[in-house]
């Protein structure tokens, strides 16, 4: 009793209580669980711990014990502090810290109450989730000495619904919270080793106590946001430690990275731009071989740009940028990523800039170029055309001319088709006429020999009847007149005949 106060000692806390906050009251606490927050010194009373609530509670001789709910407690002149609950599920666990500094990690879905006796410290951590082209270098160290553990309070539930949701379990408890508490003697020092190994995904890892994550910081480009970037954007510059992170992309990467003061052999002063394409092929090589591979590459790029450009004059520099983008081009760099553990892809060739008087002398002479260029392309393009106009009126010429010839030979070959059918007509009428001729002979022989048959049997009979053929055809032979005139008139007439000629 200090100044009518009551000054109470409690492990780990020192609270002062006023005496008109003593005796038998109910917590101040409104929740429907309590937690840390509440504390109460009772003289003579009662708690109630409800079932999914522990209370550490201190005598007054200064021995705790641990009560689970659900649970009626009777208190004389003691102390009472509820423990705060945590709790881990599928993907988190428990970092718990003991009082004698050890550690343990459990993996969820678990729940634990915070014992400020046993506990210094309890967090809930997430677990490591890692996709199919991710991973983690984890460190292990073995062959540590045996040190003694605390006993962990976990949830008890006595319920059958409580009770499947609840896990179980302990962790040795340490010698020094027993009544006759007497440090252990030290032991014998042992070496311990560390092993490494790497996690790769799909998983969900959850290191143990004697485990850690290895953390990468690398080279990289800080963005408005204020995070690192392992790609950047274009023209910005490479920090060192703006990357830092634990999972590492086993998949083919890119960045963007901007060579600044390269010189060429006529002094001209350029910042080349480029992006590089590379892939991971072996971390435990990364690993063993270099910190911060980003600034290796760095450093390789950049010599070997230097190099390049240092050979060459300003002209001949832009004449030759697309050797940039020729991965042989960079040796050093390919040389650096194999022996660390990457594989260069290729590089791209993005343009170069320089200081404002040189890029304003270069801008003009891509104009005049540009613009001589476009003349003598016009001009190109002129004379092109009308190439192609004396061409096509020439085949244009060629294809009449083809055409009129085809015409006239189709002229000629109609005119000597009908000349064929017109002698092919008058061969038929010829040997028409022929026959008909031949036909007309044959009639008129047929009909002589009739006449001459019938001329015959008439001379036969005649000569049968005695009569004188010599003369009577000589009597037919005689001339005969061509004409007869018969006059009949009573009396004589004179008359007169004029006869015309015979032809």
């Amino acid at each position: 009793l200090v100044s009518g106060r009551w000054r109470v000692s409690v492990p780990g806390q020192l609270r002062v209580r006023s005496s008109r906050e003593m005796g038998n009251r109910k917590g101040r606490s409104k929740k429907t669980f309590r937690d840390g927050g509440y504390y109460a010194h009772v003289w003579i009373g009662k708690r109630t711990v409800k079932e999914g609530e522990a209370a550490a509670i201190w005598d007054a001789s200064g021995t705790r014990k641990v009560c689970h709910g659900p649970k009626r407690v009777r208190l004389w002149w003691s102390h009472v502090r509820f423990l705060d609950r945590f709790v881990a599920d599928n993907n988190q666990y428990l970092l718990v810290k003991f009082r004698d500094g050890s550690k343990a990690h459990h993996r969820g879905p678990i729940s634990l109450f915070f014992d400020p006796c046993i506990h210094e410290q309890v967090e809930v951590s997430d677990a490591l989730m890692l996709s199919a082209n991710e991973a983690i270098v984890v460190y292990c160290e073995s062959n540590r000495p045996t040190q003694p553990m605390g006993t962990a309070l976990i949830c008890e539930a006595t319920s059958q619904a409580m009770a499947r949701k609840t896990m179980l379990g302990t962790i040795p408890l340490p010698e020094s919270t027993s009544k006759d508490d007497k440090r252990p003697q030290d032991t014998p020092k042992q070496e311990a080793s560390v092993q490494r190994r790497v996690v790769r995904g799909p998983a969900v890892f959850t290191p143990a106590s004697n485990e850690w994550v290895h953390t990468f910081s690398w080279h990289g480009s800080i963005t408005e946001s204020g995070k690192g970037s392992k790609t950047g954007t274009p023209g910005d510059e490479k920090r060192p430690h703006a990357l830092t992170f634990q999972k590492v992309r086993c998949m083919p990467d890119q960045m963007y990275y901007s060579v600044r003061d390269v010189r060429t052999a006529d002094d001209a002063q350029l910042t080349v731009h480029l992006m590089i394409f590379y892939e991971l092929s072996s971390i435990e090589t990364m690993l063993d071989t270099t910190n911060d591979p980003i600034g290796d590459f760095i450093n390789a790029t950049s010599a070997d740009v230097m190099v390049f450009g240092a050979a060459m004059t300003y002209e001949r520099l832009m004449l030759s940028t697309a050797a940039l983008s020729d991965p042989s081009t960079f040796k050093i760099l390919s040389q650096r990523m194999e022996q660390t553990g990457f594989r260069l892809l290729k590089v791209v060739y993005r343009g170069f800039s320089t200081s404002p008087q040189l890029q304003a002398m270069h801008d003009d002479a891509i104009a005049k170029r540009t613009k001589l260029r476009l003349t003598s392309d016009t001009i190109e393009v002129e004379q092109a055309q009308q190439a192609i106009e004396l061409r096509c009126k020439q085949e244009r010429s060629e294809r009449e001319q083809q055409l009129e010839a085809a015409a006239r030979q189709h002229k000629g070959n109609l005119e000597e088709i009908a000349l064929e059918q017109a002698r092919r007509n008058r061969d038929a009428d010829h040997h028409q006429i022929l026959r008909h001729e031949q036909e007309r002979a044959e009639a008129e022989i047929l009909q002589k020999k009739a006449s001459n048959d019938e001329d015959l049997r008439r001379y036969s009979a005649l000569k049968a009847l005695g009569v004188d053929l010599t003369k009577l055809m000589i009597a037919d032979r005689e001339r005969q007149p061509d004409q007869h005139v018969r006059i009949d008139s009573a009396v004589t007439p004179s008359v007169h005949f004029a006869m015309s000629r015979r032809e």
